[in-house]
């Protein structure tokens, strides 16, 4: 340390000025004696080493020790500097000069915390949307903003000759939406509960579990779905006992050689009459004369079995459980009277007359479905909900 002579404070050795008075600080040691004289100009020899010392400060002879305090060589005199003049430090227009500390070493300095700036935001090249400059993909299409450089917020925008080349958005793979519902009705007509249907291609069967799966009507796939763009498509799979979708009531289905409806438990097949053509050398088969009537209703008991069969005349004929021509009096599910086969104009139609369970038609193909329709899978019965 240094001591001011004018002031007494201490200083660093190497500050120049005192920071107590602005004194300017001695260039020595400061306020300390020397313990030894001031060098000469001229080197002495050193007759030990035979060489010259440095600074003209002769060697001390070498003395036999040891010594005993009262033996002991006297100590060296110090001989005091002169007082220092004082410095007057000329006068400044503004604040009084004072010396700043010098720096301290940068491993005695603890480090200095500063809050974390910021995030600036960036804009997305592709949809424009803002994102923090450090993410990578865009939050909201998964643009690669990595892949191209980011001008600043206050630069103007580029001109589209120096736009990048676009970059293929990366793919991200889709969550499934529920997009609609299989609600199971029960007997009483109170609802189940319900199978989603996630968009794109969903399969139910006895496979899927759930309320389908002590069904063993049900095939293991039985049907599928596809769901997309606002509709419902059904497909029956291959299936023993296929998909039954309700008609409206008053409105006539068309039936065909081989469609088969069902009303309560009653499952009936149209076997439309086709006019037999003679033979080539003009034989004719013999049969029931099929003047007056356009097919026949064949009821359905297993795979290839049939029970009772009823002809359709061309004035149609009615289907109940009470009332009409042909009763099934045993079927619970069948109402009073259930639905009319008419024929207009050689077309064989079937229309439900205000039943309580419905009648219902076996798809063929797949079928786009409509909120609120119902379809019979298996012994079950479920409406369409779209959501």
């Amino acid at each position: 340390m240094i001591v001011c002579p004018k002031c007494g404070k201490e200083n660093q050795d190497h500050y120049k000025f005192c920071l107590g008075c602005g004194n300017e600080l001695p260039r020595d040691t400061g306020a300390r004696g020397f313990r030894s004289p001031t060098p000469t100009a001229n080197p002495i020899i050193d007759v030990v080493r035979g060489s010259a010392v440095p600074g003209g400060i002769p060697p001390a002879a070498p003395v036999p020790g040891p010594f005993s305090p009262a033996d002991s060589p006297p100590p060296p005199v110090a001989f005091p500097l002169p007082p220092p003049q004082a410095y007057v430090p000329p006068p400044v227009a503004s604040s009084p000069f004072v010396v700043p500390p010098p720096p301290s070493p940068v491993m005695s300095q603890p480090p200095v915390s500063r809050p974390p700036s910021a995030p600036t935001a960036a804009t997305c090249p592709q949809c424009a949307s803002p994102n923090p400059r450090q993410n990578r993909f865009c939050l909201t299409c998964g643009f690669d903003t990595g892949s191209v450089s980011q001008a600043p917020a206050s630069a103007p925008d580029p001109t589209p000759e120096t736009l990048p080349p676009p970059v293929a958005a990366p793919q991200v793979p889709r969550v499934a939406v529920e997009r609609a519902r299989l609600v199971l009705i029960r007997p009483d007509g109170t609802e189940g509960g319900h199978h989603s249907l996630l968009e794109g291609d969903s399969f139910v069967g006895r496979n899927t579990g759930g309320v389908f799966a002590s069904d063993p009507f049900l095939s293991p796939q039985h049907a599928s779905f596809t769901v997309g763009n606002g509709t419902v498509t059904v497909r029956d799979e291959g299936t023993l006992n296929g998909i039954y979708i309700r008609i409206e009531q008053k409105q006539p289905v068309e039936l065909h050689d081989g469609d088969v409806f069902r009303i309560g438990q009653e499952i009936l097949r149209f076997e439309a009459f086709l006019p037999m053509a003679r033979q080539a050398d003009g034989t004719e088969r013999i049969g029931a004369d099929v003047e007056g009537l356009v097919g026949k209703i064949v009821l359905v008991t297993g795979r290839e079995s049939f029970a009772s069969a009823f002809p359709v005349p061309v004035t149609g004929l009615y289907l109940g459980r009470e009332r009409g021509d042909i009763l099934f009096p045993e079927d619970g599910y069948v109402s009073g009277l259930h639905c009319q086969i008419a024929v207009n104009q050689g077309r064989v139609t079937v229309t439900d007359v205000g039943s309580s369970n419905g009648s219902y038609v076996r798809l063929h193909g797949p079928r786009a479905l409509r909120n609120g329709d119902f379809l019979l899978l298996g012994q079950q019965l479920f409406r369409i909900q779209t959501l």
